[in-house]
């Protein structure tokens, strides 16, 4: 598929009205009189057909007609928006979804079609209490795909039929033979009328010209050549096989212009269908042509102000580059040299942050398909639950939010299933009977968090603290405290739930979550209160790539200290008393403070006076005390080795201008570290 295919631009388009069409179903579940989703509805579906029908996804096309049919009657008045209607219509939402992954014509998936359609329209004739037009269902639904189903090895044939000019009066019929060779599978064909005849030697019992038939099936020569076994010597049959597979239909259609074009060259005819069927084939067989079922989409729309800044910036550096060499070629002073260097160092730091911004999207991308999934989980748990989210024009690199949809899956299902009760149950602890889950997004510092919450029974300390000590994860004599008993579900195998379901009870789910968020350079925590709710929060760096930072040194290594964290410097005198969390004093305050040399384990001799790092975060202060600072850098972030993923304190490493290689303290672990040891009390809160 080239880069500029226009299928691929009709794919890319068809999911986000399938996305659109989505979000408008959920709002009607919400408020079925809502007359603008109802409108909504019904125009991403008429665009869904009306663009599938001209790319040559003829199954879209027919499929999303009757659904087009049933809400134009919902829209003028004459059929009820009832629940089942929509439940039966995100069905079909989902059905689209795999037409869109699946071959243009839809071969495989016509009998699911064609099943859902029945559904359609015994829905729509009692919509219509048993009379009235029913939307039409089934094959006759749509314009029919023309041919015979196609099952076998494909191929693709030209055909010229010339008819004897005496065939109507030996009883040919012309017309039928066409009739018949398209009764073999897909076709287009272009009919030539001849020249025209003076009106008085116009003859209307003989034929005047020609077809030309483009026909793919799976029928073989021999069943292509019998159509025409009882023809006439007189009559001129051409059968040329001109390639192999499954052409578009919109491929067909343009050799059957191609045959129009050039009528009155059979033998110039005959190469070019060959050469453009071919190159038609090779296109589509190209490597990563169509993502296989469930890939993710690699495409994202990009703010075209971004792309132009992103030009002009290239063009500086082509400038820059030039300028450069000139310099060197003509030996200028240093002064000139720094110069450049300093207008380089400008326009790298701007076309690095324009590029990060290309990939950046915002996370209400992924809310309308966590919309869905509260919707379908309550309904098949019983349960009636409003799904609020908010926050959703909050960026994130695309990357972040590739592998954050899972873990928030994991999440939802989680509070669906152990966290809102049921509507008896809510009655009985004077509950409303419909449950709210919260999906709040936003920036906090450097750094984007995500909160999941929900109104429901919250989590027991007691209970877990039994099953922690049942399973062996806690000694009978521990005493953990309460956010510690609460991270206990983050361990793998642990679960509340009393019995396995489809849903939970097996203790998979949670540490599914912290694994992949912990992969992501982030955190997860959580707060629960019995009988009011539960809420998950989830911290994550804007972008995996390249972070802006403070480079500090603590014996022979190299450190970064992410920007975003960073507060203050100050020094200190390096004390007798060694300990690993010690206090500073900063502005009147009291701060915890980490003493790295000691956390790592440096050996060698500590320098007398050494620098304080302020680091930040959620609002709470702790220091680091390294020995010097260097100053501030770039890092590209390498992502740690297998080996070292359980390394605590640090979130990835960086590769230096000398070659060298730098660690990136994780300062959320460091800040907790330092906020178990000092005592909540003392910890500096802004």
């Amino acid at each position: 598929m080239t880069e500029h295919d226009p299928v691929q631009t009709f794919l890319d388009e068809a999911r986000d009205l399938l996305a659109k069409l989505e979000e408008a179903l959920l709002e009607l579940h919400a408020d079925p009189g809502d007359a603008h989703s109802v409108a909504r509805v019904f125009r991403n579906l008429h665009t869904i057909k009306g663009s599938g029908a001209m790319f040559g996804f003829t199954e879209i096309a027919r499929f999303t007609h009757d659904l087009e049919t049933a809400f134009d009657r919902v829209r003028s008045g004459s059929l009820p928006l009832t629940r089942e209607l929509l439940n039966l219509t995100l069905e079909a939402k989902d059905h689209l979804q795999a037409l869109l992954l699946a071959d243009p014509s839809g071969e495989g998936l016509s009998a699911a079609s064609d099943a859902l359609l029945g559904r359609f329209a015994r829905l729509l004739q009692a919509g219509a209490g048993g009379g009235g037009e029913a939307a039409p269902a089934g094959r006759d639904a749509a314009p029919p795909t023309p041919g015979a189903p196609l099952s076998g090895p494909l191929e693709t044939f030209w055909i010229r039929y010339r008819p004897a000019r005496d065939a109507f009066l030996t009883g040919c019929d012309p017309l039928g033979l066409v009739g018949e060779l398209a009764g073999l599978g897909r076709y287009a064909m272009a009919y030539h009328p001849g020249e025209a005849a003076a009106l008085e030697a116009y003859d209307p019992e003989r034929p005047h010209g020609f077809w030309d038939v483009i026909l793919n099936t799976d029928q073989g020569l021999s069943a292509v050549r019998g159509v025409f076994l009882f023809v006439d010597d007189g009559e001129a049959v051409r059968v040329e096989k001109i390639g192999d597979g499954r052409p578009r239909e919109g491929d067909l259609e343009t050799l059957a212009g191609i045959a129009r074009d050039h009528a009155g060259e059979p033998e110039a005819l005959s190469g070019l269908l060959r050469a453009f069927l071919q190159e038609k084939l090779a296109m589509r067989k190209t490597p990563g042509a169509a993502p296989p079922p469930g890939a993710a989409v690699s495409s994202i729309k990009v703010d075209s102000s971004r792309l132009d800044k992103l030009v002009n910036m290239v063009g500086e550096m082509v400038i820059l580059q030039s300028r450069l060499s000139q310099a060197v070629n003509q030996a200028l002073d240093r002064g000139a040299l720094a110069q450049i260097a300093e207008d380089l160092e400008r326009l790298t730091d701007e076309m690095r942050d324009n590029a990060l911004g290309l990939r950046m999207l915002p996370i209400g991308t992924v809310y309308g398909s966590l919309r869905r999934l509260v919707h379908d989980v309550g309904a098949s748990l019983g349960k009636d639950v409003e799904f609020v989210a908010e926050g959703g024009e909050t960026e994130l690199d695309k990357t972040v939010i590739d592998r954050l949809k899972d873990p928030l899956v994991h999440i939802l299902r989680n509070s669906l299933d152990h966290g809102v009760e049921a509507p008896d149950e809510r009655a009985r602890a004077d509950k409303p009977p419909r449950g709210t889950v919260r999906l709040w997004a936003g920036h906090v510092g450097g750094e984007v968090v995500i909160r999941v919450s929900d109104d429901g029974r919250g989590l027991d300390p007691e209970k877990i603290r039994r099953k922690a000590q049942a399973s062996g994860l806690i000694a009978p004599d521990a005493a953990p405290d309460r956010r510690e008993l609460l991270g206990l579900i983050f361990e793998p195998g642990f679960s509340t739930a009393e019995k396995v379901s489809d849903l939970s009870g097996r203790g998979v789910g949670m540490d599914v979550v912290k694994r992949a968020i912990d992969a992501l350079r982030g955190s997860v925590d959580i707060e629960s209160e019995p009988g009011r709710g539960t809420t998950l929060s989830i911290r994550l760096p804007l972008t995996l790539a390249i972070i802006d930072g403070f480079c500090v040194v603590i014996g022979r290594d190299s450190y970064i200290v992410p920007l975003t964290a960073l507060r203050g410097f100050q020094e200190r005198t390096v004390g007798t008393d060694k300990k690993t969390v010690d206090i500073v004093e900063r502005m009147g305050r009291m701060l915890p403070c980490v003493n790295l040399r000691e956390l790592f384990g440096v050996a060698g001799r500590a320098p007398e006076y050494e620098r304080v790092v302020v680091a930040e975060v959620d609002g709470l202060e702790i220091g680091l005390a390294v020995d010097r600072v260097v100053g501030r850098q770039q890092a590209v972030i390498k992502s740690l080795d297998e080996i070292y993923k359980n390394v605590n304190f640090i979130s990835g490493t960086t590769i230096n201008g000398d070659g060298s290689i730098s660690l990136i303290l994780d300062v959320p672990r460091l800040v907790d570290f330092a906020a178990s040891r000092a005592g909540n009390a003392e910890i500096g809160n802004r």
